[in-house]
């Protein structure tokens, strides 16, 4: 059952400028970005587990897209946050491409009644990214609220699933 990314999505949550050009440092600049937008995520937490999830297999998926994600104690919701990279970075993605677009999704140690599984809103997230006209609108907006208004009419279109 597909569920709403842009349900677990805020303005804050977009990062539209990565700047990083390796794998551990896009980690960590997007575990600081979120660490700062949401106090309550511990940043060292976070980048550890992006990191572990990471050592054991490529979140790097194919056409640019790359989805790491963890479960950590400091989360207290499941959040979907959003980054790109202009220039694309290394992330041992399954096409050898250069990732550029990153949706990283949290997910808290115990999970809130109603929430949807991560691992739906992964499949969702890929599902969203198999459109090409998708992937390059998204890849020539800078505009965190326009990133937000692409994914949300995607999802109404695509998916069926509306506000």
């Amino acid at each position: 059952m597909a569920c709403r990314v842009t349900d677990y999505m805020k303005l804050e949550w977009i990062a539209p400028d990565l700047k990083a050009h390796d794998k551990p440092s896009v980690l960590l600049e997007i575990a600081t970005h979120l660490s700062r937008a949401t106090p309550s995520i511990d940043l060292m937490e976070l980048h550890s587990k992006l990191l572990e999830r990471e050592q054991k297999a490529s979140t790097g998926a194919d056409h640019g897209v790359a989805i790491p994600h963890a479960t950590i104690d400091s989360a207290d919701r499941i959040i979907v946050l959003f980054g790109k990279s202009e220039q694309g970075i290394p992330f041992n993605a399954l096409d050898n491409l250069n990732s550029t677009l990153f949706f990283t999704v949290i997910s808290p140690s115990t999970p809130r009644p109603g929430d949807a599984n991560y691992l739906q809103l992964i499949s969702t997230i890929c599902r969203l990214m198999r459109s090409a006209s998708m992937r390059e609108r998204l890849t020539s907006t800078g505009s965190a609220k326009e990133i937000l208004e692409i994914l949300r009419k995607e999802e109404e279109h695509k998916l069926g699933l509306s506000s």
